[in-house]
């Protein structure tokens, strides 16, 4: 339930990040709500639905300080900012 394998960064004007395997069988717009209602194809409830994706995006609100901790450079680290942090990442983190 986690598109963590297709992390791209997405161009600020942009509004829909979307992603090449798609959550769901029709769509590959990356949204917490997607991924709540593609839940039962997984075999999830909501509720491990949506603890799943707390568990991702606690992992994931740290990602810059990872990445310079392993030596990524500043100029690299702006230009993934968008494949981590957005709405979507603000929305997941209090379910």
């Amino acid at each position: 339930m986690s598109p963590a394998f297709d992390l791209n960064p997405t161009a600020i004007d942009v509004k829909a990040r979307i992603v090449t395997t798609n959550i769901d069988l029709d769509e590959g717009t990356c949204a917490v709500d997607l991924l709540e209602s593609a839940a039962e194809f997984f075999g999830l409830s909501l509720k491990q639905a949506r603890a799943t994706i707390r568990k991702v995006a606690d992992v994931i609100r740290t990602w810059a300080g990872v990445a310079q901790e392993v030596g990524s450079k500043r100029a690299e680290i702006a230009r993934m900012a968008s494949a981590f942090e957005h709405d979507d990442l603000r929305a997941a983190l209090p379910l």
